[in-house]
């Protein structure tokens, strides 16, 4: 009888037996699963997709061999064995050769030899089945050796046969889809194992999920971004009121993008008077600089007006990079911007705002207090209370600039730490260093 290899089987392992203690093991299956001689298939597809099932039942894996074929052109004889079936052959070592010097200054040629360990998967395995072309519409199994020269691996490792892991669509879709939220490879095969129910089912290994992750990665890595230009132009054609804006360089790569959705402008149409412009988001791999444009609305909520990303931090990044932000944005200036003390970005900012106050972070200065004046003062309870007192009190009054310096000042008058401090010079607007201390302008 014909045997259909689609036939649903349900697969159970059981333990395999050495007959007389000899050095072959015979695996012990379902006599459904075990092919015998003269069991016929439709094709060798089938065939050996039955003897696979086999094979996965037992704890073995299969290849294919040696395909004879008739005068007509059709597949005559076809073996299947075991994946340790015959030896591997010995190659030679590859040799290099190095050259060095000596003491006497002539080079001398030295060859060394580079050898690999690679673990022994072939050990002479003696299971095999032969198919043979019985018509043009049959197979028959003539030859069915099943004894092993080998122990078979049990079902726990049987995850990790290279014949159980197979990457599908289904895993290929959700490494890509995951890859575009920031969800590596190891994650998702977490999230894998939790939606099958166990690692056994997952049907591919953790490296497997590495392997194509990283060949994805290889794939786009010369059109990684024109993908991103694509997709953000894609936005722009879906709703008229995205913002998007890039250049190139002279080598033809991605240096500046700026890019704002509707919901961002809409916010800043409501809430940009006071906008904050942070760059100290860096990407390793492609070297960008990530510079976020943030504010806060009504209910004291960061709120993000824009996004961007620049090569570089000079003055001719930051000119385009403000100048596209009030395209952007209609041309409309915030009232103040707040950033950091890059001396560039001071530069364009003066170049492109007409209307705009330009402030540093108060973060920014608290973090560096203590370089400017030293650790010392700054654990001092006395001085930073002082600090916090008289500067909680400017925000909350409308003194001037000289007032708030000359409040400080009375308040340090009696500390005996006084000495330790030094005077600064004034180094741009938004600062008023007093005694050691830089203090934040707000109009």
């Amino acid at each position: 009888s014909v045997v259909d290899a689609n036939q649903s089987t349900t697969l159970e392992v059981l333990p395999l037996c050495t007959p007389g203690g000899t050095k072959e093991w015979i695996p012990c299956c379902s006599t459904d699963l075990k092919p015998y001689v003269g069991m016929q298939f439709f094709s060798i597809e089938d065939g050996l997709k039955f003897y696979k099932t086999y094979a996965e039942a037992c704890g073995f894996n299969v290849r294919k061999a040696t395909t004879t074929k008739s005068k007509k052109g059709d597949v005559a004889f076809k073996y299947f064995l075991c994946n340790k079936a015959g030896f591997k052959e010995k190659r030679k070592a590859q040799v290099v050769d190095k050259l060095k010097d000596n003491e006497g200054g002539d080079v001398v040629v030295q060859s060394s030899l580079i050898s690999r360990k690679r673990l022994v998967t072939r050990v002479g395995c003696k299971a095999k089945m032969l198919l043979k072309l019985l018509s043009k519409s049959s197979y028959v199994v003539t030859i069915f050796h099943e004894g092993h020269t080998h122990p078979l691996y049990t079902p726990s490792s049987r995850k990790f046969q290279k014949g159980c892991r197979k990457i599908s669509m289904l895993h290929k879709k959700m490494i890509f889809d995951n890859s575009k939220v920031n969800i590596g490879p190891v994650k998702t095969f977490r999230l894998m194992k939790e939606y099958v129910g166990g690692y056994e089912n997952v049907g591919a290994s953790k490296e497997d999920f590495k392997n194509f992750h990283r060949d994805l990665k290889a794939y786009i890595e010369g059109s990684d971004a024109q993908m991103f230009v694509d997709n953000f132009k894609m936005k722009r054609l879906l709703w008229s009121a995205y913002f998007f804006d890039y250049e190139v360089d002279e080598d033809d790569c991605l240096c500046r993008a700026f890019w704002a959705d509707p919901i961002c402008r809409r916010n800043y149409s409501v809430f940009g008077d006071m906008v904050s412009f942070d760059t100290t988001y860096q990407f390793n791999k492609y070297n960008m600089i990530f510079g976020p444009f943030t504010g806060v609305d009504h209910h004291k909520r960061c709120v993000t007006f824009a996004g961007s990303f620049i090569a570089k931090e000079d003055v001719s990044s930051f000119e385009w990079l403000f100048s596209t932000f009030l395209k952007g944005m209609g041309g409309k200036e915030p009232v103040c911007l707040i950033t950091d003390q890059d001396p560039a970005m001071g530069i364009a900012i003066k170049n492109v705002f007409d209307k705009t106050e330009h402030r540093y972070c108060m973060w920014h200065i608290m973090k560096k207090m203590s370089d400017k004046v030293g650790r010392a003062i700054t654990k001092e309870t006395d001085f930073l209370r002082s600090y916090v007192d008289v500067f909680g009190v400017w925000k909350l009054s409308r003194m001037s600039l000289k007032e708030v310096g000359n409040q400080l000042c009375v308040s340090l008058v009696c500390n005996p730490m006084i000495g330790l401090a030094k005077y600064m010079t004034l180094e741009s607007c938004g600062f008023l260093p007093i005694l050691g201390i830089c203090l934040w302008v707000v109009s």
